[in-house]
């Protein structure tokens, strides 16, 4: 499956992603939650981790391939709770995690 653009991604439908972390908070309320936007240069997509405050690795700067089902909040595409893998630049195929 090829990754769409992030800015071609349509809500409620299941969609296959990849970025460059630009971003990560980490929220207590009102519940527990990551937030990390990812950008592919076309757009930025929130990826939304409930009940974490981290993820070891994702950082501003590292790029990941995500995927999940993505919806708006507000004027702000979430995904929540996104399957993810860490790509090393200049070779797609190696991964960590």
């Amino acid at each position: 499956m090829s990754p769409t653009a992030i800015s071609a991604a349509v809500p409620r439908r299941p969609a296959f992603l990849t970025g460059q972390v630009v971003a990560v908070a980490a929220h207590l309320r009102p519940w527990v939650r990551l937030n990390v936007d990812l950008c592919d240069g076309t757009g930025t997509i929130t990826l939304r981790f409930m009940g974490r405050t981290e993820v070891p690795g994702m950082v501003p700067g590292c790029h990941l391939r995500v995927e999940g089902t993505p919806w708006m909040e507000g004027d702000t595409l979430i995904m929540l709770n996104p399957f993810y893998e860490f790509v090393i630049l200049g070779n797609p195929w190696i991964r960590l995690g």
